[in-house]
């Protein structure tokens, strides 16, 4: 695909209640016992259930032993704030493995399903690294720089960029690493448009949000009330990145929320020209690496305070 930005004609319009065509999505109770909603696509998952999925059970959609550990994982991700995974899980009547997230949302479950990555003996290991090498850096100036050039050397994309994020939205570039032909910097600028609101809420709650591709057109969730995805891997492109992609001509995005003290301090961002994919051992390598982040530029900030206050008051 060329880049995103001469998509536009092909886009649809992004929905709260859609996902991203690389996965699936089945709706519970809060039980996750009984299917009441699931994403268009799931036929394709499951085309022996002829499209009959709202009322059905979820050991019937999945197979028991997945169903139960779903239901063991959904009773784990109440006490956090993040969906919980189940990597290489069978679905009974499917070849091949699956990864699974499931996180609760009000008085709805939600399943996520995925083709299952490979497994990555190595994760943990590549995540320890990347956390180390981050650590021998102690200055805002010198994490940011560090923490894009470290993103950029894993992900291999076009462009890596540590944005500050002001209470009211508007950001600016602290550090940046790129391949030499990215795009010039009245696009590269897109990036970097103030954020609204809603995109702030966004980012402060995904924890990890990654579009593989921001021009697929979305699949929409089928059953009512359609639930909150704000926790959701899989959750299609908002208008906000959709613009974004349109104007900054990216089709991938990985973006790292930055927390500081509980609210959004600033964004690391990734865009590729191209679409990508990221399998759930390398996003919660990312994720991991991400909550590292947070913590250390809180770490700098304390230090900053500190020698501030140390300091005797000017006579």
């Amino acid at each position: 695909m060329a880049n995103g930005g001469s998509q536009d004609s092909q886009r649809s319009t992004p929905s709260a209640a859609a996902i991203q065509p690389r996965g699936w999505a089945i709706v519970c109770d809060a039980q996750a016992a009984h299917a009441v909603g699931h994403s268009a696509n799931l036929a394709e998952l499951l085309p022996a259930r002829n499209g009959v999925f709202l009322g059905a059970a979820l050991r019937d959609l999945v197979g028991s032993e997945t169903s139960h550990a779903l239901r063991n994982a959904l009773s784990r991700a109440s006490a956090a704030p993040r969906p919980s995974l189940l990597p290489f899980r069978p679905i009974a009547g499917c070849e091949g493995a699956f990864d699974f997230a499931v996180h609760g949302a009000g008085e709805r479950t939600i399943i996520e399903i995925e083709r299952a990555a490979v497994h990555d003996f190595d994760a943990l290991d590549r995540a320890r690294a990347l956390i180390d090498r981050l650590s021998r850096s102690d200055s805002l100036d010198k994490l940011a720089l560090m923490a894009a050039r470290l993103v950029f050397s894993v992900l291999q994309w076009d462009c890596v960029t540590i944005l500050r994020i002001t209470p009211e939205g508007a950001a600016h570039t602290l550090a940046q690493h790129k391949h030499p032909d990215w795009p010039d910097a009245a696009q590269n600028a897109a990036l970097s448009a103030d954020f609204s609101a809603e995109a702030r809420a966004l980012y402060l709650d995904a924890r990890l949000r990654f579009l593989s591709d921001c021009a697929a057109p979305p699949v929409e969730l089928i059953g009512a009330p359609a639930p909150g995805l704000a926790l959701a891997h899989l959750r299609a492109a908002t208008a906000d990145e959709a613009a974004r992609s349109a104007t900054a001509g990216f089709a991938a995005l990985l973006a790292m929320p930055i927390r500081v003290e509980g609210a959004l301090w600033g964004l690391l961002l990734a865009h590729d020209r191209q679409p990508r994919s990221l399998n759930i051992n390398e996003r919660a390598v990312f994720e991991l690496f991400g909550d590292f982040l947070s913590l250390s530029v809180q770490s700098a900030l304390w230090r900053l305070e500190a020698a501030g206050n140390r300091r005797p008051s000017a006579r």
